[in-house]
């Protein structure tokens, strides 16, 4: 009943986060249009880039090691804190030096300061959220969230006016790229006061240390790879296509990205249990979660494909006409990413990296070949069919590898049976019962 109150709780707070994220990307897309909200989300995907080398993925480490308890939260919070101020003062430095330019007509000041602000606020929220998470805490971390992306919305200048005097279309991203250092600090103190004991040693020993790089390296390995085949698509359509275009593909694959929202939520539930020592009791939701997500959102992108050629421009925009084939080109690999998401998170849970890695290894070399042949001449919608292969490629690797390791036939993960609806009624039952 526990694992059942956790996976809801999940669900809930981070599925009310993500409705406030979705929101705030519609009303830029809107306000701002294609061309300068694309060059917006460009230049960010840019920076989680550089985020994804920087963190070394320490948060998936303080998520193993905290849930299994295996090293104190007290020594991984005060790791964590020391990593993202050092990775500042890095940052700082050499980015004083390379921000002499600017791009899509952001001037270099914004460039430099939104930079900083991004990457060590996501590298702080990251290994916060982290340690929330291995607590099975998923309240706290979405609520800080939620009130910081509501007031992002609110004071968005609609018509050129704030409801805060002084800001504008030319200081609002300031603000924007600054909520995620807010972010950051608003986690630290909430899990200073809640989980860390003063009195409590705060510093990794040397094997500690060793054992966090030892399973950091292979989770941060395996994020690369992850981060390069769900975005590598952007480089080459920047390069090949219109800015429009680029703001058009740029909101498919955000859109695409929504769907794994649910999947993720799941996964964050799944992880900690199978690292804690629960497996077994994971091994029984894994096919059950895998077909509930792969019908309901065929459901729902059945809908997007009845009505996506004018629903798609009446909620971001008329700059956003480009988006509906590309879309539907795009949705078998959504599907298949989506329902990979809870498997990759056992494996990651067991400390078996290497399949997640060989899998999402596959997809990114046909992805990287597909996409440097066909979007010079077919554009956008060659990026997304190109990448809708490539998943089903790394969900058909990540299906073999557990049939063959649990007998478990593979056409379990897609044929849905009525137990299913009975399964997640008991969930939700258990949940408001408790």
């Amino acid at each position: 009943m526990q694992a059942s109150k956790t996976l809801f709780q999940s669900i809930l707070w981070r599925g009310l986060y993500y409705v406030t994220v979705f929101i705030i990307n519609i009303l830029i897309a809107r306000h701002f249009e294609a061309a300068t909200s694309g060059s917006i989300y460009y230049i960010s995907s840019i920076y989680s880039f550089i985020l994804l080398f920087v963190s070394f993925s320490i948060e998936s480490g303080i998520t193993y090691f905290v849930a299994s308890e295996k090293i104190a939260a007290n020594k991984l919070f005060g790791f964590a804190i020391f990593w993202s101020l050092i990775t500042g003062v890095i940052i700082f430095v050499l980015l004083s030096f390379f921000t002499k330019f600017n791009y899509g007509g952001i001037d270099e000041r914004l460039l430099f300061i939104s930079s900083i602000t991004f990457i060590c606020g996501n590298l702080l929220t990251a290994y916060c959220t982290g340690i929330f998470y291995a607590k099975n805490d998923f309240l706290l971390p979405n609520l800080v969230s939620i009130i910081i992306t509501l007031a992002l919305i609110l004071i968005l200048p609609y018509n050129g006016r704030s409801i805060v005097e002084g800001i504008n279309d030319n200081n609002y991203f300031y603000l924007y790229f600054g909520s995620f250092l807010l972010q950051g600090i608003c986690l630290a103190v909430v899990i200073f006061s809640k989980y860390i004991k003063i009195n409590r040693q705060w510093f990794l020993s040397g094997e500690e240390f060793r054992s966090l790089f030892r399973y950091c390296m292979m989770a941060y390995l395996a994020n690369i790879i992850f981060f390069l085949l769900y975005r590598i698509d952007y480089w080459f359509v920047e390069k090949y296509c219109t800015p429009v275009q680029l703001g058009n593909y740029i909101q498919v694959s955000k859109l695409g990205q929504m769907f794994f929202i649910l999947p993720t939520m799941l996964a964050s539930v799944v992880f900690p249990l199978t690292a804690g020592g629960q497996r077994e009791k994971v091994n029984s939701l894994l096919t059950m979660l895998s077909r509930t997500i792969l019908w309901l959102y065929a459901a729902v992108c059945v809908v997007l494909l009845l009505t996506g050629k004018w629903l798609f421009p009446f909620i971001f925009g008329n700059d956003f006409t480009e988006m509906y084939q590309p879309f539907a080109l795009l949705m078998p690999g959504i599907l298949s990413l989506s329902g990979l998401f809870t498997l990759t998170a056992y494996y990651a849970g067991k400390n078996k990296m290497k399949v997640n890695i060989t899998g999402s290894l596959l997809a990114l070399v046909v992805i990287i070949i597909g996409d440097s042949i066909f979007i010079p001449v077919y554009g956008i919608n060659a990026a997304a069919l190109i990448s809708s292969l490539g998943y089903i490629i790394y969900q058909l690797y990540v299906l073999i590898v557990f049939n063959k390791e649990y007998q478990t036939r593979i056409i379990e993960f897609f044929i849905f049976k009525m137990v299913d609806w009975k399964n997640m009624k008991k969930i939700l039952w258990s949940y408001f019962k408790n």
